[in-house]
């Protein structure tokens, strides 16, 4: 499902919204079956929808045997339909896992695209994603590059995209019964990565998730948990979504991807999450089991404090790398954990509409 539902607190920054570059829409558009994909047109952002994300999580391993994890996390909110790019509001995640010294940093940024400091562009280059110094490049083919540094924590980053691959049904992700609870959601499960982390050459396999919707979740729905793993013989995506009331919610799904072959969907009743250990509220160990792949094994978190916070918006949440065990074979990934200790709620700005 990749993902991420951002509430905005009193502190966030707003888009302003004017009438002077184009007429205001009415409604934001809604995720409905039958898009037809352009690519690369859609790697760039799709301002009528309400809000959007391009996620970017790895494992790299430095030439002494140093394992890192990082997450940088471009997201566009708009809070009024018609509201031009260069005036949403874009929030930005970045975090480091150092697997070696046991730690795990975070910064977290929210800044207005009309005060020029974020935002999305396009040359003859490619496509851009910016926030201050960070930033995601694309060009036709995908992401081709990453650059973060805050406080000692610092990234650069080749990347070698590999194949796009489309969630759900062809892009279309269900989250829910009603019109509208969906997103349009694809993939680069296998991104090989190169470059530096925290100045030291590592190389390794990310994950790159793009996915846009306006009310993509249900009302009744708690939270979800989401995994994209590295299995030997393919790339594995399954996210649970939680309801209130504890019960695992239909619309639950995945996706697996052959090293070889067509991507196959996967519906809720294809796999099973089992958890298996906690670190305080979170759990950080699972027992996955997939028997239409014949696939059974664990998911361990690699460091149990992975939990990203962010006061200026109103989000906590667990996002880290994790190794995978119990007879796969060798694999890793990354975790993440959303509505503990509280529901995370859509970002609720405009009327929504088709």
């Amino acid at each position: 499902m990749r993902r991420r539902v951002l509430v905005l607190g009193a502190a966030c920054v707003l888009s302003i919204v004017s009438g002077a570059f184009a007429p205001l829409r009415k409604t934001f558009l809604v995720a409905v079956p039958g898009y037809h994909w352009s690519f690369p047109a859609d790697d760039f952002a799709h301002p009528d929808f309400a809000d959007e994300w391009w996620y970017f999580t790895g494992n790299l391993q430095s030439a002494d045997g140093r394992r890192f994890g990082f997450e940088l996390t471009f997201f566009r909110i708009a809070r009024a339909p018609g509201t031009p790019l260069d005036q949403q509001s874009y929030f930005t995640h970045f975090t480091v896992t150092d697997l070696a010294g046991r730690r795990f940093g975070f910064h977290t940024r929210a800044l207005p695209g009309n005060w020029q400091q974020a935002g999305v562009s396009r040359d003859p280059q490619g496509f851009h994603l910016w926030s201050e110094n960070w930033r995601a490049d694309f060009d036709a083919s995908g992401p081709r590059r990453l650059q973060a540094g805050w406080d000692g924590m610092s990234l650069d980053l080749a990347l070698a995209p590999g194949r796009r691959v489309l969630n759900g049904v062809n892009g279309w992700s269900q989250k829910g019964s009603a019109a509208g609870e969906a997103s349009y959601y694809y993939s680069f499960p296998h991104v090989q990565a190169s470059g530096k982390l925290q100045n030291a050459p590592v190389s390794g396999l990310a994950w790159m998730d793009h996915e846009f919707a306006t009310d993509q979740l249900a009302p009744d729905q708690q939270g979800w948990d989401w995994m994209g793993l590295h299995l030997p013989k393919g790339d594995l995506m399954l996210f649970n979504l939680r309801l209130t009331n504890g019960a695992r919610d239909p619309h639950s799904a995945g996706t697996w991807q052959p090293q070889r072959g067509a991507a196959v969907a996967l519906t809720a009743h294809d796999f099973s999450l089992t958890p298996l250990g906690w670190w305080q509220r979170y759990p950080v160990r699972w027992r996955v089991a997939v028997p239409r792949l014949g696939l059974a094994f664990t998911v361990n978190a690699a460091l149990d404090d992975q939990e990203l916070r962010d006061p200026a918006i109103g989000v906590n949440y667990w996002e880290g790398a994790v190794t995978l065990g119990g007879g796969v074979g060798a694999g890793e990934g990354y975790l993440e954990l959303t509505g503990y200790g509280s529901k995370f709620n859509l970002l609720s700005a405009a009327p929504r509409g088709q």
